[in-house]
């Protein structure tokens, strides 16, 4: 190194005393060589420092993620509030003279006492399916009898779709009755067809939201057991064979397809939720990749932000609508976005595109009034040209889904618009149910006139509607949304339920929206437990029974916890 300098820089030793070997006198090799071990020394404090810093904000990170991983846990748990034994309270009584805190405490107990009602119709319903149907799909309720959606394949749909209802609503003793039948007889093995979006959104949703809730893992079993029969249909090799989008029927024994009357949009577009929280359950990224795969296909087939109820086997085309065909797609769009922690902007771009177009184009207003409905429309390359005025009560989930997604705009405009227009749907969707001798909705309309006219006219114990008034309700805090809820509530008491008097009873679609007397057809659809109760429970009880910063609810309302 002395060599180097006295080469660089002659003149600096020059005039010093040269020794036979070259070398400067030993002390100022020393003192060079003390000058290189402080240089170094504090180079390895400097590199000590930020290693130490690079500690602390690892545990500060690893302190945060276990904080938020405990505040998941406490709203896991946090689900139910009331007792089974606050159900049966009485409201407490008062002579004193009305005040503001009175009316307040008034309001909280008759709030509570609906909740309680809506519990006492789920018993009442859980204990007939318990007592005539108990591991088949559906009752029917009119002769009490079992059904089965297809005899060689018993799916359990009643009772897994109520999992999580009785669970929430504090029915622990039938919620443990039900997992303990699930594990002993639920074996999932079919030998023919399955519909897979109907067993996706309710038998997987249905049992991947009790384990959720529950933390039980003989559930969380099951639920892997449907997903890996049914994950195979989409599958790069099958979606390849059938122009990238899944048919509407799949085979797990023969690993075939059938589109049935599809492909459709919804069909394709609302199974992504439940395949994303299996991955995350199981740490099996497999059932995401695969489930998601579909969405290169929905990215290039959208115009003006939406896109068509049908795949003709090259592409989405046809009429756009938020009804049967298409309507949960748009809602997985937000609720995507919701599910992975607000972390992929593709999906909100997606939404916020489906749903400006939902209200710049589909939407309608009813003369002067402050109500408005939604149409189908034709996508065509120079616009959306609407011309049908056909109503179906599916669509009243549109409310909904606008205000829960009005809440994550950054635009504070386009945030107040679609709450507006959340609120003048909402309207036209409860005087659906208002303005019928039954006070239930039918199930079409048409606005051809101006007016509503009947298409068809049974209410099939839809859930739509109160789905609405429950976000609504968390969204805006007016009383209006829950005394809506209640009336809808109380005429499903009066008129399907199939016998007043009997304690345990179940509740059967009315033919005719019309008349005072409708008359039963005896069909009780799984969702009336799985979603209508759910959300008219929810509509009256209070935010902590289920935190919406905490959970996500598919399009069957099976609640998933929001990724950290």
């Amino acid at each position: 190194f002395l060599y180097f300098i006295e080469a660089r820089q002659p003149n600096m030793l020059k005039n010093r005393p040269r020794r036979a070997c070259g070398q400067i006198p030993i002390f100022q090799t020393l003192i060079f060589f003390g000058f290189v071990v402080q240089v170094l020394m504090l180079l390895h404090d400097r590199q000590q420092e930020r290693a130490d810093a690079a500690q602390v904000i690892a545990e500060q990170k690893e302190e945060i993620r276990k904080l938020k991983v405990q505040a998941l846990r406490m709203a896991e748990q946090a689900v139910l509030k009331p007792t089974d034994k606050e159900h049966d309270k009485e409201p407490e009584k008062t002579n004193s003279p009305p005040s503001p805190t009175v009316r307040e405490t008034q309001t909280q107990h008759a709030t509570k006492d609906r909740a309680a009602a809506v519990v006492k119709t789920l018993r009442s319903v859980w204990g007939a399916y318990k007592k005539y149907a108990m591991g088949a799909d559906e009752l029917e309720p009119v002769h009490n009898k079992p059904v089965y959606w297809d005899n060689t394949n018993k799916q359990m749909v009643t009772l897994v779709d109520s999992l999580d209802t009785l669970y929430i609503s504090g029915c622990r003793q039938e919620f443990r009755e039900a997992v303990d039948h699930l594990v002993e007889h639920f074996d999932f093995n079919p030998p023919g067809n399955v519909a897979l979006f109907e067993t996706t959104i309710r038998v997987l949703g249905g049992l991947l939201s009790a384990y959720a809730l529950s933390g039980d893992a003989r559930i969380l079993s099951k639920a892997v057991q449907v997903g890996n029969s049914m994950i195979p249909a989409y599958s790069k090799e099958v979606l390849s064979k059938q122009g990238g989008v899944p048919h509407q029927y799949w085979n797990p024994k023969t690993h075939k397809s059938n589109k049935g009357f599809g492909p459709l949009l919804a069909e394709s577009g609302s199974v992504q939720l439940e395949y994303r929280y299996l991955s995350r359950a199981t740490g099996n990224m497999k059932y995401d990749t695969d489930a998601m795969r579909v969405f290169d296909i929905f990215r290039r087939d959208t115009k003006h932000g939406l896109l068509g109820n049908t795949f003709d086997g090259s592409r989405f085309s046809g009429t756009a609508s938020t009804g049967s065909y298409s309507d949960s797609y748009y809602e997985y769009l937000l609720k995507l976005h919701l599910l992975t922690g607000q972390n992929e902007d593709m999906f909100k771009d997606m939404y916020v595109q489906a749903s400006e177009a939902i209200i710049n184009h589909l939407t309608k207003k009813v003369g002067d009034s402050t109500q408005s409905y939604v149409v189908s429309a034709v996508l065509t390359n120079r616009g959306v040209s609407t011309s049908d005025t056909t109503f179906e009560h599916l669509s009243c989930f549109v409310p909904g889904m606008l205000a829960l997604g009005s809440q994550y705009l950054n635009d504070s405009d386009m945030a107040k618009k679609h709450l507006q227009a959340a609120e003048s749907i909402a309207e036209f969707c409860v005087h659906l149910y208002l303005d019928t001798a039954t006070g239930l909705s039918p199930d079409v309309v048409s606005m051809s006139s101006g007016r509503k006219s009947y298409m068809r006219t049974n209410y099939g114990l839809r859930p739509e509607t109160i789905e609405s008034l429950f976000y609504l309700w968390r969204v805006t805090r007016k009383e209006v949304y829950r005394e809506w809820g209640w009336k809808i509530y109380q005429s499903i008491e009066k008129h399907c339920k199939v016998c007043p008097s009997c304690e345990v009873s179940g509740y059967s679609e009315i033919a005719e929206v019309g008349t005072t007397k409708p008359r039963h057809t005896g069909h009780m659809d799984t969702f009336f437990t799985g979603e209508t109760l759910k959300y008219l429970y929810l509509l009256f009880t209070d935010d902590s029974a289920l935190d919406l910063d905490c959970w996500v609810l598919n399009t069957e309302a099976h609640p998933f916890p929001k990724f950290m």
